[in-house]
């Protein structure tokens, strides 16, 4: 783990400890970067934000849409073995989850807590909600 976690926030300086801002600094940057990639990928697909989407990834769920779209079909078969986007979705995903762990230490969170990333005109934006997964796929 301290390994994962020096590969995405670099070598602390002197040993000092990240500070949170800087963690959540960083969440912030990969999300957006993120949001950059997917509206790139789905305009060469000739998919349209808005309307918005939302990207949703639980406990034993593949990353899925989560939301209504015009073109659902044509976004899901997009993620559909989209690894390079799968991979990154997680990368984000652990940043914003240490970044809530930090925020709320001794608290335990709902094992179906569920990641998600909206991607909307105004911005990308990113949540945990706790809920059942009914998007296994």
């Amino acid at each position: 783990m301290t390994s994962a976690l020096a590969r995405l926030f670099g070598a602390a300086n002197g040993g000092e400890a990240l500070p949170l801002s800087g963690i959540r600094e960083r969440a912030m940057r990969e999300l957006s970067q993120f949001a950059t990639i997917v509206a790139e990928e789905l305009a060469g697909l000739e998919i349209t934000i808005p309307p918005a989407i939302s990207l949703v990834s639980c406990t034993n769920c593949q990353l899925t849409l989560e939301s209504e779209h015009p073109q659902r079909e044509r976004i899901l078969t997009w993620l559909d073995g989209n690894h390079r986007i799968a991979k990154y979705f997680k990368e984000v995903e652990v940043l914003f989850e240490v970044v809530r762990a930090t925020e709320n230490l001794g608290i335990t969170f709902a094992e179906d807590s569920c990641f998600h990333i909206g991607l909307t005109s105004a911005g990308p934006i990113a949540y945990f909600q706790d809920h059942q997964c009914t998007t296994a796929q």
